[in-house]
């Protein structure tokens, strides 16, 4: 453990510009020596947030101080910018949660003020517990993020809303061909049309399954729970992926090369509707995967030896539940201004904030928009800007980069220079639902909140706010191609004004 003094002239600022409870952190009555601080501050290390069950590497420290003192725990980045844990008060909890594959042996720091203004300061460092990191295609199929990840039948995907079928398996055609234009397709069916396709399963009889809500979680320890869209379970088993390396390096049983990125195996009966098709109730226990990404799974099985035109079942699914996954694929991901969203290519504007409507209504149909900006007209709105000088953000194909690993977020030019940078944190995330309620109290509202260090994003000014560069956006939608976000005030009413973005994948 080591101690340190820092005089008050040196850290004061820290104090003033990091977190509004170390307003909490009172005058004490009597002084303390940073030894006798350090000294005083013991903790117990638990596996749960209960504090219920010690562990020597739980990630839950239950903290105390003798005598009493209001005391504000932090992290520093690598960039030194603190990351406050707990403060304002002399006893609690507070978590230690390292990214997958970072190092066990976390250094947090104490820091309290003394009668005559001084801070003291002491660093901890403590060993605890760090997910081991997950091969590419459990992070995609499970999540590095949230343990687990929820998949559900993919029915935007074809115009009749199909999402099991058959096909023809390689009809002498790429893989990309299937994934992207359903080639070789002969017929798909709606999930709430599955109840007449029971002559397929083994059993006859509906489970809930067949209803467009119906959902799989994967969960990284190899496990699948499949839930009727009440969510009852149906189903559990186990799973698990081979010869996957992100590229299509597996031969097709006709002998098509660059066929499929690998196979699922699964626990017989595992996955939504796990019947082949003709195939008197048979619940293959191989899927061919032909598509596996942030937001889409697409298998397909066909017997052994199975020819290019012969009979296959495929299946179609989706998920929105991973936010880091979409916004990052868990690597460097690149965002630009979605051009695409209206007609008349606005990208950036104001709103009625919630205008009594739920947020999809304006993720999908830009429902309250009051006015919009494309692009390269956001040169004549500086005025909303803290500097009222062009950046380059105002251009098409500026972009920004959000670094999983980093925690960072870069914007940068038409030309690769970057213009910004700052961390990020996704927070109130509730897996793929709207949880999160409007600051007016609408429900069904945001996705989650996307928090970054000010500035960081494309042209991040509030409209009409006079340079204010927000630091929480509400997250109206995002998955792998789309990304929208809302600004509002604290005090916006539904029909207060906001302000808004839009972004695609680059």
């Amino acid at each position: 453990m080591k101690k340190i003094l820092i005089p008050a002239c040196a850290i004061i600022g820290l104090f003033t510009a990091c977190d509004p409870a170390i307003d909490d952190i009172v005058t004490p009555s009597t002084d303390v020596t940073a030894e006798q601080l350090a000294n005083g501050f013991t903790y117990v290390q638990y596996s749960d947030e209960e504090c219920t069950t010690q562990a020597a590497d739980g990630n839950f420290l239950k903290f105390e101080t003798s005598p009493s003192r209001v005391v504000e725990i932090y992290q520093l980045d690598d960039e030194g910018n603190k990351n406050v844990l707990k403060s304002g008060v002399a006893s609690g909890v507070f978590k230690l949660a390292p990214k997958r594959g970072g190092s066990p042996s976390q250094t947090f720091y104490v820091t309290t003020i003394n009668w005559d203004g001084s801070y003291l300061t002491f660093d901890v460092t403590a060993n605890v517990f760090v997910p081991t990191e997950l091969a590419p295609e459990m992070r995609l199929l499970a999540s590095d993020a949230y343990g687990k990840k929820v998949w559900k039948w993919d029915t935007s995907w074809r115009a009749d809303g199909g999402a099991w079928g058959n096909k023809a398996y390689t009809n002498g055609g790429p893989a990309d061909d299937f994934v992207n234009n359903g080639g070789g397709i002969w017929w798909g069916c709606p999930p709430a049309d599955l109840v007449g396709q029971l002559g397929h399963s083994d059993t006859g009889v509906a489970t809930g399954e067949e209803h467009p809500d119906a959902y799989m979680e994967f969960y990284d320890d190899g496990n699948i729970i499949t839930y009727d869209a009440a969510g009852n379970q149906i189903r559990k088993g186990k799973y698990s992926v081979t010869g996957y390396t992100g590229e299509r390096n597996s031969v097709a049983q006709d002998g098509t090369e660059n066929w499929s990125l690998g196979t699922l195996t699964t626990t017989e009966g595992t996955i939504l509707f796990p019947f082949q098709i003709n195939g008197g109730g048979y619940k293959p226990t191989d899927f061919e995967i032909l598509q596996l990404d942030a937001n889409h799974l697409k298998l397909i099985y066909a017997k052994a030896g199975a020819g290019s035109w012969d009979e296959a079942t495929w299946w179609a699914f989706k998920s929105e539940s991973d936010a880091e996954a979409s916004l990052t694929n868990f690597s460097a991901k690149s965002w630009t201004w979605d051009t695409e969203f209206r007609a008349d290519g606005a990208v950036w504007g104001n709103k009625a904030y919630t205008n009594a409507a739920s947020g999809s209504d304006f993720a999908i149909n830009g429902g309250g928009v009051w006015w919009g900006c494309p692009p390269a007209d956001l040169t004549g709105q500086l005025g909303h800007s803290d500097t009222g000088a062009a950046t380059g953000e105002e251009d098409p194909n500026a972009y920004m980069t959000f670094d999983w690993k980093a925690g960072t977020v870069t914007s940068y030019d038409a030309g690769g220079n970057a213009i910004r940078s700052g961390k990020f944190e996704i927070t109130n995330w509730g897996n793929g639902e709207r949880t999160q309620n409007g600051l007016d109290g609408t429900t069904d509202w945001a996705l989650g909140t996307l928090n970054t260090d000010a500035g960081s994003i494309l042209f991040p000014f509030q409209i009409n706010g006079g340079g204010n560069k927000p630091t929480a956006f509400e997250i109206l939608q995002l998955d792998g191609d789309h990304m929208k976000l809302v600004y509002g005030t604290p005090e916006a009413g539904s029909w207060g004004e906001a302000t808004w973005w839009a972004f695609k994948k680059k």
